[in-house]
């Protein structure tokens, strides 16, 4: 890895360096040549090196007022940029500093003095900002934080990266190289030659051969040295040490370190947790060297010898607005609502959350309670037509000339060979094997499909996809992009769906222009939809998408056509009977983390044909193909009342802690009005090999429940109903 993170301009340390208007000179530079915006009509600069007399140069061609430059080197002969400054008429003081800044809400002026003595005010000078430069330190955050060694260069006075003592690897190499001003290469023609030796290294490192091309030139500025200062003046007494701040974050002074020091916090990680220092958000960026070397004066020891804490990110600051924020109340979590929210809101909708969406849970009318409203939604759908808003259904776009292969190792099945206008549905297994999503897929184009999730797995399946795309297959040209909130998506299901849409008028949605597990573009009642041909409930059902902005209106058409052939709107809790009556599982129900794929009988979804895909050579591990793991089947009461959902199967005998011995449990149960009867699904050891077999269901009521083990398909098991 190369690190070419820059390096930041360090402040001075005189009394008042915190009032508004003293700024970096590197900052009033920028404010000046990249965006044209005066910090202040009467600049003075203060420095110890050769480069804030850019910024003085800069202000002055800016047509500014820069009144004196401030240097605390004394130098015989003048360098370039010196001479370049005087020639523009600015005053430049050598020798000289700040004693105090004039001024408390902003900067008034400076009282100045002689570097070498205790603060005698000498002059005052009227300006409105101050620009210092106490010199550049390398941004070795990323360097230190890996473990690299920093060394001390006397000539910049500051700790560069040590190339003998690299970050190293679990092979004891180094693996990062630093390049640039992060180098300590400070003149931009160093810059340069020390960026293109990294770049060579580093190629040479993987094995790129060939003379490498010759490292661009720059004009190469003599600079005079800078002179290190870390007080100014250099013999400030303790009313002016009081005033200079170091860390302006945590407020902490050239007084405090000394301070601690006397107090015997000699080593520099006690001597930061006594003061605080470089321990706020900007980790030390500007408070770091200049304490360390007041911490080594008041030693007197070489900055060396001190030493450094560790350098840390993060490197740019975070706002603790973005960390706390309110989490009470209204907001404690975003609340998420589909298009057709406040038609469901009007039309008695009991909500449920999922996820961070509301979704309707039921319809109530009237007087009826909420169980009432879902048995009459469930009976209906069965026999007339039921309306569902499945908009919160997590929608994917995966695109690119890699997006089949892609595909295929996301999921246990094929879809690199799905023909476009065709669905497809898919299991999607954590690389340790266990079943994390499912849903139907859809190609789109030659190299565009769409990939339905659940509701609630639409976010952390994106994020998944994307991981792997960016860690592992990063050069495969694949892009994804959830669009789950651009479209509105309504579910039409039941005997009369044909005719609800064929009512509406557009496309053919005949059986023969339109099959099972198909998709087509098109319009209906004047709306531009893709209907998917899908089912989740066994029934004759379609899937309808517009987009978002027209969801309401489309579900409000669609239900005005319907009201002749029996619509009514259906919730969460008849579209989990539905799916339960056809034995399809649910994602969070019949799974737990823990469940594979060939636990829930769903091993005609593992593709033979694949060489590999996510979770394969997991689900190969013993523990995986153990015939002691717990397995999908249909349960049923003895006297047909609803088993407690999550109620465990016990057997006989007792475990290690005395408890009777756990053979399965429910995974999901409800009251069928369909079959007039409980129903429920669950994993039990060696299920489907023990159909017939009467399970013990021990309640929390204090009640054993008694279920026979069943096909897990209650309803229309040979699948007419939605192959009309």
């Amino acid at each position: 890895m190369i690190t070419a993170t820059g390096a930041i301009e360090r402040p001075l340390s005189f009394a008042g360096n915190d009032i508004p208007g003293v700024m970096l000179a590197s900052a009033v530079r920028d404010y000046v040549v990249n965006f044209g915006v005066s910090t202040g009509d009467r600049t003075v600069v203060v420095t110890n090196n050769d480069d804030a007399y850019r910024t003085a140069i800069a202000v002055k061609h800016a047509g500014l007022d820069v009144p004196a430059i401030l240097d605390a080197r004394t130098m015989t002969q003048d360098s370039a940029l010196v001479a370049q400054a005087k020639a523009l008429g600015i005053r430049v003081l050598m020798g000289h500093g700040i004693a105090k800044v004039q001024g408390g809400k902003r900067v008034t002026g400076v009282a100045i003095c002689a570097q070498a003595g205790e603060g005698a005010v000498l002059e005052e000078i009227g300006c409105d900002v101050v620009a210092m430069s106490g010199g550049w330190s390398p941004v070795v955050h990323l360097w230190s934080h890996c473990g690299g060694k920093l060394t001390w260069d006397s000539e910049g006075a500051f700790f560069r990266p040590d190339p003998a003592r690299p970050p190293k690897g679990e092979h004891g190499q180094g693996f990062v190289t630093v390049a640039g001003t992060a180098n300590g290469a400070l003149i931009l023609d160093e810059v340069l030659q020390d960026a293109h030796a990294a770049g060579v290294a580093a190629a040479t490192s993987v094995g790129v051969t060939g003379a490498p091309n010759d490292a661009p030139k720059a004009t190469a500025e003599v600079e005079a040295a800078l002179m290190p200062v870390w007080l100014m003046p250099q013999g400030a007494g303790i009313e002016l040490r009081f005033k200079a701040w170091l860390d302006y974050q945590n407020d902490v002074k050239v007084s405090d370190v000394q301070l601690a020091a006397r107090e015997g916090f000699e080593s520099v990680e006690h001597a930061k947790r006594y003061t605080t220092l470089g321990m706020a958000t900007d980790q030390g960026k500007l408070s770091n060297i200049n304490g360390l070397a007041i911490l080594s004066d008041s030693l007197n020891q070489p900055i060396p010898q001190t030493g450094t804490t560790t350098f840390r990110p993060p490197y740019t600051p975070v706002s603790m607005g973005a960390i706390g924020g309110e989490a009470r109340g209204d907001v404690f979590q975003p609340i998420r609502r589909t298009p057709m929210y406040d038609w469901h809101e009007a039309n008695g909708a009991d909500w449920e959350p999922v996820g961070q969406w509301r979704r309707p849970y039921a319809y109530v009318r009237g007087d009826e309670s909420v169980h009432d409203a879902v048995m009459r939604e469930t009976k209906n759908t069965r026999e007339a037509l039921g309306v569902l808003d499945a908009s919160t259904l997590g929608k994917i776009i995966v695109q690119g000339p890699d997006a089949g292969k892609f595909l295929d190792m996301m999921y246990t099945n094929m879809m690199s060979n799905l023909k476009i206008g065709k669905c497809r549905y898919g299991l999607m297994c954590s690389e340790n094997g266990f079943l994390i999503d499912d849903g139907v897929v859809a190609r789109i184009g030659d190299d565009k499909w769409l990939c339905h999730t659940t509701t609630g797995g639409a976010e952390s399946i994106h994020g998944h996809m994307e991981e792997w795309l960016q860690t592992e297959w990063w050069d495969w040209n694949v892009y994804t992009a959830n669009v789950t909130e651009q479209y509105a998506q309504v579910a039409v299901v039941g005997p009369n769906a044909r005719k609800a849409l064929e009512a509406l008028g557009g496309m053919d949605v005949s059986a023969e222009a339109l099959g099972f597990m198909e998709w087509a573009d098109g319009t209906l009642g004047g709306f531009d939809v893709r209907a998917y041909r899908i089912s989740f409930s066994g029934e004759l059902s379609y899937e309808i998408a517009v987009p978002a902005s027209q969801g309401q209106a489309f579900w409000e058409a669609l239900m005005a056509v319907g009201a002749q052939l029996g619509a009514m709107p259906y919730g969460t809790e008849a579209l989990h009977i539905l799916r339960a009556e056809k034995g399809f599982i649910m994602i969070g129900d019949e799974t737990d983390g823990t469940v594979i794929p060939q636990d829930l009988g769903l091993n005609w979804a593992l593709s033979k044909k694949k060489e590999d895909f996510l979770g394969k050579r997991a689900q190969e591990r013993d523990h995986m193909v153990s015939n002691k793991r717990w397995r999908l089947v249909g349960l049923e009461t003895t006297d047909g009342s609803v088993l407690p959902d999550g109620a465990y199967a016990v057997g006989a005998g007792t475990n290690a802690n005395g408890q009777r011995t756990m053979i399965g449990r429910v995974t999901s149960s409800y009251h069928s009005p369909n079959l007039n009867k409980g129903i429920a699904m669950g994993l039990v050891l060696d299920g489907p090999e023990r159909m017939g077999d009467v399970l013990t269901f021990p309640g929390t009521d204090g009640k054993d429940y008694m279920a026979k083990i069943v096909n897990p398909v209650f309803f229309d098991p040979e699948g007419e109903k939605q192959n009309v």
